[in-house]
């Protein structure tokens, strides 16, 4: 009997064995990725699978830094319950036959009522990441938010740089075209900035960057596209956050800004306000030989400028297949100025000459813009959607400058002096209207497809008066005109671990100056042009694991010339320094190649960049002993490029981000008698640091430099940066929250630069009031209902 027993279990051994490795080989894996309301990863949520029958956990897990998790099990019912501090709830029922990827699941917040205040818990993120080369910093959550305006956000990001002029570039050749919630801002130079001081700081939630936008955008924007996103909340509740800053260094400065949301399941009203208050100092000079005479300036410049803004925001949605939105708003720079410039002048022996003693006295300045957008949305289902928009934007700016100019003997006796006068007005208007239509294929594929018709009028009028009479030769009337038709397509299909995509937009331009003088003997100037341009766009990316994608693009975009480069008017800055403007500019285009490799906490982009017939601002010797700047189409580009972005948790305490840029230029100068060409190599590096301290203080130390690089021409700009440090802690159950802020806190932001031209040989510095303490306290009240949501995807029907 025993014999017996012994070989049935002999015999049993590879049944139990074959029976054992079935199973084995039945286990499946069920993997997805959890977001946030705004749509970054969840780190550290509890993933619980049950089985549907019995409710007992069949597997645990936890999400990793970019969000994602991996279960295995065998193939059954199950449910899938995801878990978050200060989040709702998410659960999903599973029919598992095999291996699943899950659609990214969204957690919702939960909020707990505290005498009337909501209280949401947060965890905490790196400031910038990259994916695919874009660049996303989150704003709202770093020292970014307390720094009064998006002007000065844009200064302190990394990636990105603002010229004393408040010209924004990314890294790469040409301009960068600007977006606020997904829009095109259309204002140029001095408009765009004055628009950007009006945008309160804290109201940005996080910008994102992209030197390679695909179709969807716009072509303008050889260098790329900057997307400024909004604080915007569809929760029901009634609720108000308000702010208050105190900035100080040479002159105090005060900013408030307060916000106002209604929302019903239907309805969602918000209200919004925010000014600045105070003046704001810089000071620069030049050294310049011509001819062998030397200029030695000093300038000293007060903005005294103070800035206003209001919005309001109405959106209606009777359900979740229609929705109407309704935005106006207004925004107002306006104030004086003034600048007092010293000239000292040589005489080619290196003894003085004469002193030139100039004023700027703004006596009214004012840069008003308001506009509206009406948009409708229908979804009728889940893979469709369309969208449609109409914008209206009107800009009105004026100066009214007293310019007294006067010449002194080295000993300070008075040798002549006049008092010139100019008054420049300035009206844009623009309109659009866009249709956007998408198609989601399924499987991460998508198709997209839209059209857009914009209309530009621009109405310049400049009045120059030397000793209280008018300047015929300087005065004049220049209109600008411009009408664009523009439609683009844009494809995207997920191949297993491929995805392709590619685009293309087609633009038909229409522009039309007109140069009036004052003077009615002279004749009238025109110049009409038409163009039609193709910008195609190409992207193969493969994905070698959960954390590891490898992608190479392609696209090819434009700048035009801004309106006020166009006005062929001469400005007089001082008898000695001219500006004017060249009605013959043509657009530049852009080429770019990139491959970017994407890693857990490791971004690295390669790059190659040319831009053709690219325009600058030049400073041309103008007689003997002027200068005048002004912008023309002087050859080509290129760039090759490296940039790195690293961030990672180092400790419990500490997070750390990184970006850095390697990359190496060439100039070649191709117009009127000059050939030449410029070789330099640069580096750009931004480190920030997100420390934890005792007594839950939170601390941000944050650096940027710039190495020594080659400017637009013949001129090299020096190196410069800056450091940063921020401060800040909540209290009353995150009701009220300070922070303290120092910027460039050795006061090492400068524009220094040089330059050699000719017989032009010129050296130029400057700074601002970069350094500054700020005092911030931002508080919030009220309470929120937030919408609950509850998935549940049978995996049959998925497929």
């Amino acid at each position: 009997m025993k014999l017996q027993i012994f070989w049935r279990n002999l015999l049993l051994l590879p049944v139990l064995a074959l029976c054992s490795f079935h199973t084995l080989s039945a286990q499946t894996k069920v993997s997805g990725s959890v977001v946030d309301e705004s749509g970054q990863a969840v780190m550290a949520a509890v993933v619980v699978l049950l089985n549907g029958n019995d409710k007992a956990v069949a597997q645990t897990a936890v999400t990793d830094e970019n969000g994602r998790f991996v279960l295995t099990t065998a193939p059954g019912t199950y449910v899938l319950n995801i878990r978050y501090l200060g989040y709702a709830e998410a659960s999903q029922n599973l029919t598992v036959a095999r291996d699943i990827t899950l659609p990214v699941i969204k957690l919702t917040p939960v909020a707990t009522d505290l005498k009337g205040v909501t209280v949401t818990a947060r965890q905490r993120r790196p400031m910038t990441k990259s994916v695919d080369g874009k660049l996303r910093i989150d704003v709202a959550r770093s020292y970014l938010t307390d720094l009064g305006n998006a002007l000065e956000v844009l200064k302190h990001a990394p990636g990105i740089s603002v010229s004393r002029e408040g010209d924004i570039s990314l890294s790469s050749l040409g301009g960068t075209a600007l977006y606020v919630n997904g829009k095109r801002v259309r204002l140029q130079g001095n408009e765009l900035a004055a628009y950007l001081r009006t945008l309160s700081a804290g109201k940005i939630k996080r910008i994102e960057a992209s030197t390679i936008p695909n179709a969807r955008y716009e072509a303008d924007g050889a260098g790329g596209i900057i997307n400024i996103v909004l604080n915007a909340t569809e929760d029901a509740g009634f609720f108000i956050s308000t702010s208050h800053g105190l900035a100080y260094w040479e002159y105090l400065r005060t900013t408030s800004d307060l916000a106002l949301s209604h929302n019903t399941e239907k309805w969602q009203l918000g209200l919004n306000y925010s000014h600045a208050i105070g003046h704001y100092a810089m000071g620069y000079g030049s050294d310049r030989v011509q001819e062998g005479v030397r200029n030695l300036s000093v300038t000293d410049d007060v903005d005294k400028r103070n800035t206003f803004a209001g919005g309001l925001d109405v959106v209606w949605q009777p359900n979740d297949r229609h929705k109407l939105s309704l935005n106006a708003s207004a925004n107002l720079l306006g104030g004086p100025g003034l600048t007092l410039t010293e000239t000292q002048v040589y005489h080619k022996d290196g003894t003085p000459d004469k002193l030139l003693r100039a004023m700027n006295d703004y006596q009214k300045q004012r840069n008003l813009r308001y506009g509206g957008n009406l948009s409708y949305s229908f979804t009728p289902s889940e893979r469709h959607a369309l969208s449609v928009s109409a914008d209206w934007i009107r800009f009105e700016g004026m100066s009214k400058c007293r310019q007294p100019n006067s010449y002194f003997t080295p000993r300070h006796a008075l040798i002549r002096s006049d008092i010139y006068y100019s008054e420049p007005h300035k009206d844009i208007d623009i309109y659009s209207l866009m249709a956007d239509y998408k198609y989601d294929t399924g499987k991460g594929g998508e198709q997209l497809l839209g059209f857009k018709l914009s209309a530009i009028r621009s109405k310049n009028d400049f009045r120059f008066e030397a000793n209280s009479q008018l300047d015929l030769a300087r005065s004049n009337h220049f209109n600008y005109k411009e009408k664009n038709a523009e439609a683009y397509v844009q494809s995207t299909w997920q191949l297993g671990k491929w995805q392709l995509s590619g685009g293309l937009r087609l633009e038909y331009m229409l522009t039309d100056n007109l140069l009036r003088p004052y003077n009615t003997a002279l004749a009238e100037e025109t110049d009409k042009e038409r163009r039609l341009k193709l910008f195609p766009n190409l992207s193969v990316g493969y994905r070698f694991g959960e954390q590891t994608k490898l992608s190479a693009q392609y696209s090819r975009r434009q700048d035009k010339p801004r309106y006020e480069d166009l006005n062929p008017f001469e400005y007089l800055l001082d008898e000695l320094t001219y500006w004017k403007g060249n009605p013959f500019l043509k657009p530049q285009t852009g080429d770019k190649v990139a491959l970017n490799l994407s890693l857990r906490h490791l971004s690295v982009n390669l790059s190659y960049n040319r831009l053709n017939n690219y325009f600058t601002s030049l400073t041309d010797a103008y007689g003997d002993d002027k200068v005048v700047m002004t912008t023309k189409n002087i050859g080509r580009q290129t760039q090759w490029g490296m940039e790195i972005v690293y961030s990672r948790r180092l400790t419990a305490w500490w997070d750390i981000n990184s970006n850095v840029g390697l990359f190496h230029f060439t100039n070649r100068l191709d117009y009127e008698q000059y050939r030449e060409t410029y070789r330099r190599p640069s580096l750009t590096l931004s480190v920030s640091n997100d420390v934890s301290l005792p007594g839950k203080i939170k601390m941000e130390l944050s650096g940027r430099y710039r190495s020594k690089r080659q400017g637009g021409s013949y001129d090299v700009a020096r190196s410069s940066g800056s450091v940063d440090m921020g401060l800040n802690r909540a209290f009353l159950h995150e009701r009220l929250r300070l922070s303290l802020l120092m910027t460039d806190i050795f006061h090492t932001e400068r524009w220094d630069g040089y330059g050699r031209k000719g017989t032009l040989d010129t050296t130029s510095w400057g700074y601002s009031e970069s350094r500054q303490v700020m005092l911030r306290a931002r508080y919030t009240f009220g309470k929120r209902k937030f919408k609950a949501r509850e998935t549940s995807i049978e995996e049959a029907e998925r497929l």
